[in-house]
């Protein structure tokens, strides 16, 4: 098992406590529904394709089930209990399933994919779970989609070095905006500090 940081972002191992995945947050339906769950109720944050759970009644005997198919939501916003301050986004995608918004932008928005799954620490950090073994490791990685368009496009694995491969696979995407796109390639910077460039990404300039 291994542990490594990316920005605000912990990487942990899978064996960590599973209670970081039960949160409090809103369900944004694609009907145009709103599923609120605080208070005593808890949502259990997905991983891949899986279904997203509510738990009503969370902490008791009562403690109830409510189901929703990942195809019926458009978004998720949560936080943990004891930091209601840092809220995190979460949505489906039909590839590769469910993402966290790492970035979000009025032109672009950039995922981050772990098929380990998700969790918030009680100080509000996103926890990616990932499991590390002699001959393999668990995929994380970026996704990025330009406002407008359906698919979500990969960019290379959230937890390796920056190579001169993965800048020029983000800055291809983005060379509607030229200056940007130089930007990055010339970038000497971690992945998680190029992916941060994007935050500049405006096309509507040229």
């Amino acid at each position: 098992m291994k542990q490594f940081l990316l920005l605000p972002i912990l990487l942990a191992a899978v064996a960590s406590v599973r209670g970081a995945s039960l949160v409090e947050g809103r369900i944004y339906l694609k009907n145009g529904s709103v599923i609120e769950c605080v208070g005593d109720d808890r949502l259990q944050l997905p991983k891949r394709f899986g279904k997203l759970t509510i738990l009503r009644d969370a902490f008791r005997k009562t403690k109830a089930k409510e189901i929703f198919q990942s195809g019926e939501i458009d978004s998720v916003v949560c936080w943990h209990a004891q930091s209601p301050e840092h809220i995190r986004k979460f949505i489906p995608a039909e590839s590769p399933g469910w993402m966290w918004v790492y970035l979000e932008t009025p032109h672009i928005c950039v995922c981050i994919y772990s098929e380990k799954g998700y969790g918030i620490d009680s100080n509000g950090g996103i926890q990616v779970w990932q499991r590390q073994g002699t001959f393999s490791q668990s995929r994380t990685a970026y996704y990025l989609k330009k406002t407008g368009e359906k698919e979500f496009l990969t960019v290379g694995a959230a937890n390796r070095n920056t190579k001169d491969v993965f800048r020029e696979r983000i800055a291809r995407y983005v060379g509607d905006d030229p200056e940007l796109a130089e930007r990055i390639r010339l970038s000497s910077a971690i992945r998680s500090k190029t992916i941060q460039l994007l935050r500049d990404y405006d096309p509507t300039k040229y």
